[in-house]
């Protein structure tokens, strides 16, 4: 009898989490990733319905032993353990000391805690309550037999929604043009230079101003325009970065995360994993078994051309030193005096040393190859280290190109290690010695920031603006065992700007990641895009230059189509496992 009941128990938590809780988030997922095909969209629904599926049926056996053998009982405790277990984290997610709502910010880690705690409690009530209300649905359905033809109907339900939410999802065939149309592009006499510093945030680098520490970034604030740059919420460095350097939001760039999911038999690159809801943990679980892969963005997975690629269509000299996830596979420029460093170029380098990897596939990071041979000897520096020797060393062997770029990780990877050392009151069981330790390492990192800024600064040409950002800010937590500090409610990044038409001592307020594009569009002579939402930044410029140089605007930049300028690479570079690791390394798998 208890084995029945046990089965039945099982039974119901499968039918509870595939159907209640596996076709909602599966539909979230074929929609957020625009699944283009209905095969792709009912594998994304079986997925999800079998790992929600399992996953309740083991949450209401283990209610059912709670209940100590009555089923009655172990349903009720099964779907509140199930409830609880997916509600209390999710909304625990992301949760800083920046991020406490109706509350002042808690003073020390005893006070976040207990916030954490306090929250904690209400989710479990709301909970509660809701799998109360459930149960007596349930029970009610089951006195009148409704219950196994309800669950019945809303599974076909969600395999008819399945197969019609391709038609709404899908993006449909990208617009591309045989050759460039005609895109005037006006003289404004500037260059441009941007430094992309993923992370950076005001909560250090102003207490390292005030310090005299950084005078290479105070300079700039005082000679230039400077202020805060908001994020999307609840997004991450690839999602923002794609938006920067394309003018575009996610939802029209496409990128959603740092990796698709590809179940086996999909005919697509497969789903993004949405935040919170467990698929990404659930993906690395089915990756073990075989049944899905990974694979990491790249430049084919955004549909708006970035900004170096518009540039060198429009004949003008760039020069890139990693450009995210999206400078992958390299650009072969077409002006002579261009250069392009992709990103993973370090960790191509380290495979070939491995035996793995081979000469052939240099064109994939490098353009022209030979500069590949040429930066080989810093390849072995820490990420920043060796991006900012290269291009230092690339801007004195020739001509400044009219488009620099470089970016980098450092800052994220730094604050997500160490803030605990930064700020050690935040947080339990720092020690002395550990402080001693750690705590100067991301003042030190930003001493070689300023340093670097202040060697590029006497290698540019005057007629330079150099653009610093940053694609968010971060706040420091204690919820998160991987990561010291968190981003996903957004916290706002740096802006600053120097050089040519830049006011001095300006303040870059209301400023988003999306104005960042149009204005490099602007300062370039480029037409700004009319489906870029984001603005120039004209209150940061001398109103006299602005009235010489009116902004001018075209429809669109997808016109140019995708020309990454090596047809048939695409995603998975034989860099994802590496990516992945360090993906693990710093809290976000």
């Amino acid at each position: 009898m208890k084995s029945r009941d046990l089965r039945s128990a099982c039974l119901a938590g499968f039918a509870y989490g595939a159907v209640l809780y596996g076709g909602i988030l599966s539909l979230i997922h074929v929609v957020y990733s625009r699944l283009g095909s209905v095969r792709d969209a009912l594998l994304a629904l079986a997925t999800f319905a079998l790992l929600y599926g399992l996953w309740a049926a083991a949450t209401f056996a283990a209610g059912f032993l709670l209940a100590r053998f009555r089923l009655r009982r172990g349903l009720f405790f099964g779907i509140l353990l199930f409830n609880l277990m997916f509600w209390v984290p999710y909304w625990l997610y992301g949760m800083t000391y920046d991020q406490v709502l109706l509350f002042p910010r808690p003073s020390g880690p005893g006070g976040m805690l207990a916030y954490a705690a306090g929250l904690g409690l209400l989710v479990a009530l709301a909970a509660a309550a809701v799998s109360w209300l459930l149960f007596r649905l349930f029970e009610l359905l089951a006195r009148r037999g409704w219950l196994a033809r309800a669950a019945a109907g809303l599974f076909v339900g969600a395999v008819l929604v399945h197969a019609a939410a391709p038609l709404y999802a899908s993006p449909g065939q990208a617009k591309t043009a045989a050759a460039t149309p005609q895109i005037r592009v006006e003289e404004t006499g500037l260059k441009v230079v941007v430094v992309g510093l993923d992370g950076a945030d005001w909560q250090v680098l102003q207490p390292m101003i005030d310090r005299s520490e950084l005078p290479n970034f105070a300079s700039m604030k005082k000679r230039g325009a400077s202020g805060e740059i908001r994020p999307m919420p609840h997004t991450n460095s690839p999602v923002l970065w794609a938006s920067i350097y394309t003018g575009a939001p996610p939802s029209r760039h496409g990128v959603h995360d740092f990796y698709r999911v590809h179940v086996a038999g999909m005919g697509s690159d497969g789903f993004f994993p949405v935040h919170q809801v467990y698929a990404k943990e659930m993906a690395g679980l089915l990756e073990k078994v075989g049944l899905a892969r990974r694979s990491t963005v790249s430049r084919y997975s955004i549909g708006p051309p970035p900004i170096w690629e518009i540039a060198d269509r429009l004949g003008m000299s760039i020069g890139v030193v990693d450009g995210y996830f999206f400078s992958f596979p390299a650009l072969r420029p077409e002006h002579p005096e261009s250069f392009f460093l992709a990103y993973g170029l370090d960790e191509f380098n380290a495979q070939m040393g491995k035996g793995g990897g081979g000469s052939r596939d240099a064109a994939l990071f490098a353009q022209p190859v030979r500069l590949f041979r040429q930066v080989r000897p810093l390849l072995s520096r820490g990420d920043f280290y060796w991006q900012s020797a290269a291009l230092l060393d690339l801007l004195k062997q020739g001509p400044q190109p009219k488009l620099v770029n470089l970016y980098t990780h450092q800052p994220d990877v730094y604050y997500h290690w160490y803030w605990k050392w930064l700020q050690p009151d935040h947080y339990l069981g720092v020690t002395p010695e550990a402080v001693a330790e750690n705590g100067g390492k991301v003042r030190q990192l930003h001493q070689d920031f300023d340093r670097f800024l202040g060697d590029l600064r006497a290698r540019l040409e005057p007629n330079t603006v150099l653009v610093v950002v940053s694609d968010h800010g971060h706040s420091p937590t204690i919820l998160h065992s991987d990561s010291y500090s968190q981003h996903w409610h957004g916290p706002p990044g740096i802006v600053l700007m120097e050089g040519g038409p830049v006011k001095p001592g300006a303040a870059l307020s209301g400023s988003h990641v999306l104005d960042v594009f149009p204005t490099l569009a602007y300062l370039l002579g480029m037409p700004v895009p009319e489906d870029a939402p984001g603005k120039v930044l004209l209150h940061a410029l001398d109103p006299e230059f602005v009235r010489r140089h009116p902004v001018r605007t075209i429809p669109s930049y997808d016109v140019l189509g995708l020309s990454p300028g090596l047809p048939g690479v695409k995603q998975g570079s034989g860099l994802d496992r590496q990516e992945l690791e360090k993906l693990k390394s710093l809290g976000y798998l």
